[in-house]
């Protein structure tokens, strides 16, 4: 972690994209896009279930909560975090260990 005192945790059926980086411990079943890094610091823009924003936070604040996806908007740049309405599943056939 960046020094700090909080220990930088992954919950259960969490999914890191390759090249993502976390500055926050996350709670169970959450999504971060691939090439994202998120620090404590950074600004995280809220969107309800219909793509609507409701604020906006500082990623710090969203520790250890559960069931979130985080992305960054491909058109502003902004981080945007909503809802995780997919648990993980693996694929067996690509997972076992032959």
């Amino acid at each position: 972690s960046g020094g700090g005192n909080i220990v930088i945790s992954v919950g259960e059926q969490c999914l890191l994209g390759a090249n993502a980086g976390l500055g926050i411990p996350l709670g169970d079943r959450c999504t971060i896009e691939s090439g994202l890094y998120l620090t404590s610091g950074s600004k995280v823009k809220l969107l309800d279930k219909d793509g609507q924003s409701v604020g906006v936070v500082k990623a710090r604040d969203l520790a250890s909560k559960d069931d979130l996806l985080f992305r960054r908007n491909s058109v502003t740049g902004e981080i945007e975090c909503l809802a995780n309405k997919s648990a993980v599943a693996l694929n067996d056939e690509l997972h076992s260990n032959n």
